[in-house]
């Protein structure tokens, strides 16, 4: 990690289709889960990074995430990315995934921890590789009332002529407090530095957004709420998010 941190790198656009810092919660064998992903950006940056970008400004992402819980810490997902704008739906792109948690704190462990990893397929106007793998590892600890994660992101291109590029390095953090039997407060941190390797690090070039979030972890609808600003140009000014999950039948 410190490596990958100190690594010259530039910043390039990605599709915003979740905002999320991937903690402890994994569906357990057989169960299964259903959350809605939806953020927009009344102010989003205007000025693409490459030929044909569609911009996130006054636009909307609304993307589903189906999972189900496949045993031994594992747990499978797919996603469908859709973006609204101009009041016109555009389908994106969707993704796969593999979420494999093999540290937890309820057995014992000091910390939780693990991976997740993801294939995706998305339209080139949102992303400049159209075929990328992830590689997202997950480390957290609870200190009392406290929780605090940090997901290192590893972003890797597979389409042609990006292949041959060196991944890009991301990081997603969070810190929260429960302020109430499952009601949360906390903020969340996001950075892409983007490829490894490619120049000396330009931070106003580099994507940098913060968080003011709620969690409420029960009731009939469980969801995240937050409010974000950006830091540098790069980033959108101001996005608005939320995360819903929706219930399912449990077999």
């Amino acid at each position: 990690m410190l490596i990958a941190l100190l690594a010259p790198m530039t910043a390039h656009a990605v599709l915003q289709d979740e905002i999320q810092v991937y903690d402890d919660e994994i569906n357990a064998k057989g169960e299964q889960s259903l959350e809605l992903h939806v953020n927009t950006t009344p102010r989003g940056v205007q000025t693409p990074s490459y030929p044909g970008e569609m911009m996130t400004n006054n636009a909307t992402r609304i993307t589903p995430e189906y999972a189900y819980g496949l045993g031994d810490k594992l747990e499978a997902g797919f996603y469908i990315n859709s973006v609204v704008s101009n009041n016109n739906w555009n389908y994106a792109g969707a993704k796969v995934r593999l979420k494999y948690l093999p540290f937890n704190e309820e057995e014992g462990d000091y910390f939780f921890g693990g991976l997740n990893v993801e294939l995706s397929n998305t339209l080139p106007q949102y992303e400049q590789s159209r075929y990328n793998a992830e590689a997202r590892f997950i480390i957290g600890k609870h200190v009392g009332k406290w929780l605090f994660v940090v997901n290192p992101i590893f972003d890797q291109p597979l389409s042609q002529p990006y292949v041959h590029q060196g991944p890009d390095f991301n990081t997603a953090i969070r810190v929260s407090r429960e302020v109430a039997p499952d009601w949360s407060v906390g903020t969340e941190f996001y950075s892409n530095y983007n490829q490894i390797g490619s120049g000396p690090i330009s931070y106003p070039n580099t994507q940098q957004l913060g968080f003011l979030k709620v969690y409420c972890d029960a009731g009939p609808i469980p969801f995240q709420a937050g409010i974000g600003k950006g830091f540098t140009n790069s980033s959108d000014s101001l996005t608005l998010m939320a995360i819903i999950s929706i219930p399912l039948p449990q077999f």
